[in-house]
């Protein structure tokens, strides 16, 4: 490394706690050097709580301002910030707090939809594929079909009544206590216009969002519904998720193979 490489990397190593001589480096005179060490320390360490804080508010309100600050402390120790903006800082933070604490995913799971939520609103925008469209294809438009998902669209798995969780906070209410599910939840986390959403998704849903992010066309993800859920009526099943598909702005465009 060139010396000022060096210098740039002790500075850090002195930010994070790590051994190195960066002291050494700095010129004497006015405040002292310690002194003024400290204050690089705290307000580094500050802005990266803050970013935490803004990044995942309802677990803030979950865990009180104290205890998710001393968690976000230990995470950036943990994970240093090595992106040029901080927007992608607690990318790691939901998977890291469910290592952290095992015996309490419903707090991994809590932040994993606040980051999603996060990452839904500021997406990049994609044209939304509205009613009057699917009105003007031809008819034999329909055999190869494709449509896609916008690039807000998240899906998350939750164990816990995380969602109930959520809303509570987000009412400014008491949250239930944390509770497991029976069975895995599949949600779904898009933008809306400027708002993100989230919802629940029943088996056959899911299935059906899963193919088209796998680039299926929907006549293919008919016939694949069809053999996966014999006792479901899929032509009306499909037509209805399509319809709301299209009123919830979950289809970006649609294409033709």
């Amino acid at each position: 490394m060139t010396a000022l490489e060096t210098l740039q990397a002790e500075f850090q190593a002195h930010l994070l706690d790590q051994p190195q001589h960066f002291a050494a480096a700095v010129k004497l005179g006015g405040m002292g050097v310690e002194r003024r060490l400290a204050i690089y320390h705290q307000a580094y360490r500050a802005r990266l709580v803050e970013t935490l804080q803004d990044s995942y508010g309802h677990t803030v309100t979950y865990l009180g301002e104290d205890w998710f600050e001393s968690e976000a402390r230990a995470y950036l120790i943990a994970h240093p910030s090595t992106q040029p903006s901080l927007r992608w800082f607690g990318a790691a933070f939901p998977a890291w707090l469910a290592e952290r604490r095992p015996g309490d995913p419903d707090i991994a799971e809590l932040a994993a939809l606040d980051w999603a939520l996060r990452g839904a609103f500021d997406a990049a925008d994609a044209p939304v594929l509205t009613a009057a469209d699917l009105g003007a294809l031809p008819a034999e438009a329909w055999a190869t079909l494709v449509f896609a998902l916008p690039p807000s669209y998240r899906r998350l798995r939750l164990t816990h009544n995380t969602l109930a969780i959520w809303q509570a906070l987000d009412q400014d209410d008491v949250p239930p206590a944390a509770e497991a599910l029976g069975h895995e939840l599949d949600v779904l986390i898009w933008r809306r216009g400027s708002s993100p959403h989230f919802r629940s998704l029943g088996a056959l849903e899911a299935a059906a969002l899963d193919g088209l992010a796998g680039g299926q066309s929907f006549a293919a993800l008919c016939e694949t519904l069809s053999e996966r859920f014999p006792e479901a009526d899929i032509a009306s099943e499909a037509g209805s998720l399509l319809r709301r598909w299209v009123e919830e702005e979950l289809l970006s465009f649609a294409s033709r193979r």
